[in-house]
């Protein structure tokens, strides 16, 4: 999973879409007010203070990113939430939650199925999860026709045809379901959704640096070495690229195919 250390204080603020998100993701799971609830990759804590105001319960975050962690300590250390580095894939709870909330985070889990099962050991009988992320290699058309222009321009399309996609795409609601039933969850709802906005290219760009930057401008996801000033001059296509597609009213329409999915803890 890439870092998102470096971006973390500046997270919250670009990542709109994510937010969004993550209040349908809120509705779905549908926490009562006594349970016990992990956020599964918590980010900077925003969405596990959402969660806080919800229930009395334990409210615990867990983030592989240690800059993540240390935000939300800040942001949030006097709410009664407990924060805790850990890698996804190696989750140290066992049947201490009632629910899992796991928001905009899925696509980048390297080992799904090492999730799944940590989570199913966290979760006490008959709890249950909700998880939504970007859910198609085509997550957001604006965005990979933004990209594309890597593939093209002479400064980047060298380093561009050497990159590797980080990501966990399924397409479809029912391979989805397969995967969690696969784990051992009996998933209850599994759903495809289209979440259509219109920003200027300047937000568009902004929301492109709260996630998809950490894969396309990142030299982990490239095959060799890519030079130095790579990830600023690509940022820079990218950003003329958005700027390109902006209609009559200066405005750029992003869509984003997501998944929700709603999955129970076996009562056995």
């Amino acid at each position: 999973m890439a870092d998102f250390s470096p971006i973390a204080t500046d997270y919250q603020r670009r990542a709109s879409v994510q937010l969004s998100a993550g209040e349908a993701l809120l509705e779905m799971l549908a926490v009562a007010p006594g349970e016990d609830v992990l956020d599964l990759a918590c980010g900077p804590g925003a969405l596990t203070a959402r969660l806080r105001g919800i229930t009395r319960g334990r409210v615990a975050g867990c983030d592989a990113a240690a800059g993540m962690i240390a935000e939300a300590r800040r942001q949030h250390g006097d709410a009664g939430i407990e924060f805790v580095e850990c890698d996804a894939a190696a989750l140290p709870f066992m049947d201490e939650f009632d629910a899992i909330y796991c928001n905009s985070s899925f696509q980048w889990f390297a080992d799904p199925a090492a999730v799944l099962a940590g989570c199913l050991k966290a979760l006490r009988p008959s709890g249950r999860m909700a998880m939504q992320s970007p859910a198609k290699a085509e997550f957001c058309p604006a965005f990979i026709q933004a990209v594309e222009g890597l593939r093209e321009h002479a400064e980047t399309r060298d380093v561009f045809a050497r990159y590797k996609s980080p990501w966990l795409f399924l397409e479809t609601a029912g391979n989805y379901a397969r995967l969690f039933a696969d784990a051992g969850f009996e998933v209850a709802e599994s759903r495809m959704e289209t979440v259509s906005s219109r920003c200027s290219p300047e937000q568009a760009m902004e929301i492109f640096r709260s996630g998809a930057a950490l894969a396309y401008l990142n030299p982990q996801c490239y095959v060799g070495e890519a030079p130095p000033d790579y990830p600023a001059r690509a940022a820079a296509i990218i950003a003329d690229a958005l700027q390109a597609q902006a209609g009559p009213d200066g405005l750029v329409s992003l869509d984003f195919h997501r998944i929700y999915l709603l999955a129970r803890k076996n009562s056995g």
